[in-house]
Parts: C-alpha cells; sequence; structure tokens
C-alpha cells in the first residue's frame, strides 16, 4: 500500500482508534494541538486531573523507538510515557506546562538557550535497552551518498571520512534523545523537559550536533567556533570530537535539505564555519 492510501487509512480509523484508548486508559481526549498529514496531538486530562497529550501517528519503526526510548528514559528528563500502544499509532504523554519552547529564548540569547540544552547532552543519554529497534548515529550516512550530484563533493568525502572515522573510535554508546534542538525542549514549571526522541544510538557529541545546526539562521550558525566552544565546556565533551561531529552534521542536514527540495545553504554555512576548526587528523 502506498504510503498516501496508508495516511487516509490511518485517518479513517483514528477516531475509533482515540476512542478505544481513551477507555482503556481512563483518559478524555480534548482539542487538537497540533495537525500533521501522518500526524496530531490532542490534549487530554488523566482521571485525577492531570494534564496529558495523546500523541497520534502512522504506526511504523519511529513511532516504536520513540515508545521505546520514552520508555527507557522513564520521565527522566523527557515528558513522562503514562501509556502507549505503537501498534495503533498512539502514544499518552504528560503535558508539559506551560510548555514554551526553548527556541524562544534560543531567539533571543542563542547562548543561553545553549547552555539549557548542554545539560540535556550531559545528563540526559541512558544505557541502550534491550530490544529496542533503535537508529544508529553512524548511519546518518546514507544521506550523504543520496546528495552526490547535488551537494559540493568536497563536502560530502569529508564529512563521510570523518564520519567513519568517528564510528570507528567512539568513546561511548548511548541512547541518544536523537533530535534534540530548541523546539523539542520545553519549559516545564520551573525547569525544562525533553519531548518527541527519536530514540539514537550514539555518543554525546553527536548529540550535541544537532544542536549546533538550530536554529536554522546563517547569523547564528557563522558563530560556530564560539558555540562549539560554549557547548564542549558546559556539556563536558571533547571539543575536536565536537568539531567533527558539527560538520557531520551540517553536511547531513543539508543532504536531508536537498532530499526534501529545500534551500540547504544555512547549513552549508554552518559546515564553512565549522571546517577551519577541524584538525588536520579529523576527529581528533
Amino acid at each position: 500500500m502506498r504510503r498516501r492510501q496508508r495516511i487516509a487509512a490511518w485517518r479513517a480509523g483514528l477516531p475509533e482508534r482515540i476512542a478505544g484508548a481513551a477507555r482503556r486508559w481512563g483518559f478524555a481526549p480534548g482539542e487538537t494541538l497540533v495537525e500533521g498529514e501522518a500526524s496530531c496531538i490532542l490534549s487530554a486530562r488523566g482521571p485525577d486531573g492531570s494534564a496529558l497529550v495523546l500523541k497520534c501517528a502512522l504506526p511504523g519503526q519511529g513511532l516504536g523507538a520513540e515508545a521505546a526510548a520514552l520508555a527507557a528514559l522513564a520521565g527522566r528528563g523527557v515528558a513522562r510515557l503514562v501509556a502507549a500502544d505503537p501498534a495503533e499509532g498512539l502514544l499518552l504523554l504528560e503535558r508539559a506546562v506551560p510548555g514554551t519552547p526553548l527556541l524562544v529564548l534560543a531567539r533571543q540569547d542563542d547562548e543561553a538557550a545553549l547552555r539549557i540544552a548542554a545539560r540535556f547532552v550531559a545528563a540526559l543519554p541512558a544505557p541502550v535497552p534491550p530490544g529496542g529497534l533503535f537508529a544508529e548515529a553512524a548511519g546518518w550516512g546514507r544521506a550523504l551518498a543520496t546528495a552526490r550530484g547535488r551537494l559540493p563533493q568536497a563536502l560530502l568525502d569529508r564529512a563521510s571520512g570523518l564520519l567513519a572515522e568517528l564510528s570507528a573510535s567512539t568513546p561511548e554508546r548511548l541512547l541518544l534523545h536523537g533530535d534534540l534542538h530548541p523546539a523539542n525542549i520545553l519549559r516545564h514549571g520551573e525547569g525544562w523537559i525533553a519531548v518527541d526522541p527519536k530514540g539514537l544510538i550514539g555518543e554525546r557529541a553527536a548529540e550535541a550536533a544537532c544542536l549546533l545546526r538550530h536554529p536554522a539562521d546563517p547569523a547564528v550558525l557563522v558563530r560556530a567556533p564560539r558555540r562549539i566552544a560554549l557547548l564542549a565546556e558546559a556539556a563536558r565533551l571533547d571539543r575536536q570530537r565536537l568539531v567533527a561531529w558539527g560538520y557531520v552534521a551540517a553536511a547531513i542536514a543539508a543532504a536531508w535539505a536537498v532530499q526534501d527540495g529545500a534551500d540547504p545553504s544555512p547549513w552549508l554555512v554552518a559546515a564553512e564555519a565549522t571546517a577551519p576548526l577541524l584538525s588536520p587528523r579529523g576527529s581528533g
């Protein structure tokens, strides 16, 4: 079945799935907060009146990995998973209140936002649980191969070489959030929690590299030297490994952009700003 047909069939049965989950899990569904092509997020209330959200998404490996990552992290720095049925495409989660994204602060004070995000880089990763179908950060290189002929070959070759070096010399293999950026870190009470983990296996420097390519503003991304220094210090990361991951992540983001028909120029700016910081041996 083609993807559009799958989405249409899934959406047609969604009201019944939501009603069934509400009966099983004892929550009251509310208004739609976010609407996407193959996903939506509804407000919800638990039987005790607690604020929840119901995430509905097309079933598949991605949602299964998210559910497994949330279960493994068990509310430590992430939204607490209340109930899950990945086969039905449903996750019931703690709701961040007020839920203001860190992106709001990042647009006003990028360095302050980076320091907050660095706490997640340092503390959030967990041991890899058995049985989870998680992606590997090393597998990001597949995107580089698909961009040949559409991005500078020197960029793709250098990023591919660095990724191979980083993967072969990784100092740790942890369960990462995998998509840690300012829009996925939300204000919750007096603190912050992360949402929408992808469930990625890799090292902390790979997690931090995601922050180096956000927000997609060339005026921010061109400050790569300062942002790398700040993240390396705040998250206690090896600076040269972070530099190498930053370059690789920028190249991969550019490759993803051309795949999606989007403008890769912000990520090319980030790669260009990071390149002078690379050690002669690559990852160091």
